[in-house]
């Protein structure tokens, strides 16, 4: 299977009613000092707009990261779809991309502030600063996907992320598959070592041939009683803090509605980004979260009534234990930093550390990735999707097998691909 093979996926769910649309901005960070860096999905404009409004130096070194990056991630596509291959990989995108820090892949750089928003996208999903190895690898990764038919961009899909699995059961159903929702799995039936059905809360049983789990490895093991992964590390970093606004209120580095059309990333100097990572290593809430936020209703007005506005904010870095509440205030202090009309356009929140993300999604440790995506969990490192825990007839297919968290799509395909050579 090829990267062709999900663009075909993409497309087939499009005749299904998903519309996805190029987020621009890709990037929009403001600082407290009134400057900001924009990046878009064009590197040749973000180019342009750092020379504008930084120097010709750092539009000179970010161009040479960039072609870099586009040239790596072109390589490794194809990749994303096929069985963990540690040699292929480290032959296509080198040692230092596979297992390096994005502090080193940006050092070229000269202006801090510049470096900062592409720092953070290789710490997304992790406990672990811009110096830390593996944190390269994370940063190229958000790379290896594309939206609306463009490698590498990000995209908001019409109506929200739960138009991808309305598409996704259109699909399905029309394939013929039955498509049942609210029925909770107790456990997996295993008999003689392998996988037979699964049992539902209440105590129905459904047999069948195979297995395919898309929860979390931790929560598979759990459900077919055999051990997880050893040493899984599944200790979710981000606090998702959600803001119904009554307006959007203006950014003093760029007033109007243009910045909430793309990512927001709020994280002033990178040794903000490490000392965050520290702290909830050490147990600690971040003195100095950072955030990246997304407002979707600016660019989808299907998703709140007229005049209203969701703002999503993943927060880092937190111990999984914290306080969502008190996580959330720091983040908001945070944000208004830069944006100090925020606090007062607030109507309602919703905060959502890893203990509440782990009780209202059933996801252990609630680790967005289902787990870390740093040097040791990579590549066959990860848990075997055809024989989890020992078990014949069950496959992983969610984000904690190969290739990795975000919506990709790739290890529920690789699973299905498994399963269908598997059963011939």
């Amino acid at each position: 299977m090829t990267r062709g093979t999900l663009d075909a996926i993409v497309r087939g769910l499009e005749r299904h009613g998903l519309q996805v649309a190029v987020h621009e901005p890709y990037l929009f960070a403001p600082f407290p000092d009134g400057r900001r860096v924009v990046t878009w999905s064009s590197a040749a404009q973000t180019r342009e707009q750092l020379e504008l409004e930084w120097s010709r130096e750092d539009a000179a070194a970010y161009a040479a990261f960039a072609q870099r990056r586009e040239e790596a991630a072109a390589r490794a596509r194809p990749l994303m779809s096929e069985p963990p291959d540690r040699a292929r990989w480290r032959e296509t995108l080198g040692e230092d991309m596979l297992e390096g820090s994005i502090a080193d892949e940006l050092r070229d750089i000269p202006s801090e502030q510049v470096r900062v928003p592409f720092a953070i996208q290789g710490l997304i999903g992790s406990l672990a600063g811009p110096g830390d190895r593996g944190t390269a690898f994370i940063s190229l990764y958000h790379d290896l996907g594309g939206a609306a038919g463009v490698p590498g961009a990000w995209g908001y899909a019409r109506g929200g992320m739960g138009a991808v699995t309305a598409a996704l059961r259109v699909a399905a159903e029309a394939a013929g598959a039955t498509v049942r929702t609210s029925a909770p799995v107790e456990r997996v039936l295993v008999e003689d070592g392998r996988a037979s059905g699964v049992v539902l809360e209440g105590g129905e049983e459904l047999t069948a041939r195979v297995v395919l789990s898309n929860a979390d490895p931790l929560r598979t093991a759990e459900l077919a009683g055999v051990e997880g992964p050893d040493g899984w590390r599944q200790k979710g970093p981000v606090v998702k803090v959600m803001l119904l606004l009554d307006g959007l209120p203006d950014f003093p580095s760029w007033p109007g509605p243009g910045p909430w059309k793309g990512a927001i990333d709020i994280g002033f100097t990178l040794a903000d980004l490490a000392a965050a990572a520290e702290d909830a290593r050490a147990g600690r809430p971040a003195a100095a979260p950072w955030i990246e936020a997304a407002c979707q209703t600016a660019a989808d007005d299907s998703l709140a009534p007229a005049g209203r506005h969701v703002l999503s904010m993943f927060c880092q870095c937190f111990p999984e234990d914290v306080d969502a509440e008190l996580a959330a205030d720091a983040a908001i202090a945070r944000f208004a930093e830069v944006c100090p009309g925020l606090p007062d356009r607030i109507l309602d929140r919703l905060a959502l550390g890893p203990r509440e993300l782990e009780e209202r999604f059933a996801l252990t440790g609630g680790h967005i990735f289902h787990g870390e995506m740093l040097p040791g969990q990579l590549l066959e490192d990860r848990p075997d999707r055809r024989r989890f825990g020992g078990v014949e007839g069950i496959y992983l297919a969610g984000s904690g097998a190969h290739p990795g968290g975000a919506v990709t799509g790739a290890p529920g395909l690789l699973s299905a691909r498994a399963v269908i050579e598997d059963l011939g």
